[in-house]
């Protein structure tokens, strides 16, 4: 009888271990992610930790991005004409591996312009704004400018 309790202690005891460990989960950020642009793209980085024993981290992207774009020639003139304002709806979703509690996210936002500019004239970015959520598992990060 004494055998059979502590042998249910033991698997109570490991129950509680690994519940506990479960709900220790805390998804955060680890320091501050990153927005920057890369020609006609924005790149969204982040590194989050926190997940426990989790196999894959669900991550979404939503917002907006306003862009103004127009052309250049080779000299580096912009013609009066052939700019253009445009504002892109970004919703993404993407699943990431975890690692020892941890996952790095990458979510690509391209093109952020559509112009399209005549002979040998290059499209260029002149300024972009973007109110963007990235949530990784409940860690939730703004992206404002």
């Amino acid at each position: 009888m004494v055998r059979k309790l502590s042998i249910f202690t033991a698997v109570l005891s490991a129950l509680i271990i690994t519940a506990s460990a479960v709900l220790a989960a805390n998804p955060h950020f680890i320091g501050n992610p990153s927005a920057t642009v890369q020609g006609n793209s924005l790149i969204i980085k982040a590194s989050v930790a926190g997940l426990g024993n989790a196999t894959g981290a669900d991550a979404t992207l939503t917002g907006t991005v306003d862009v103004f774009s127009r052309c250049y020639n080779r000299g580096g003139n912009k013609p009066q004409a052939d700019n253009k304002q445009e504002t892109i709806a970004v919703s993404q979703f993407g699943t990431f591996p975890v690692r020892n509690g941890r996952t790095n996210v990458e979510f690509t936002v391209t093109p952020l312009s559509t112009l399209t500019c005549p002979g040998n004239q290059v499209v260029v970015i002149e300024s972009i704004s973007y109110d963007l959520t990235l949530n990784v598992e409940g860690a939730i990060w703004n992206f404002v400018s």
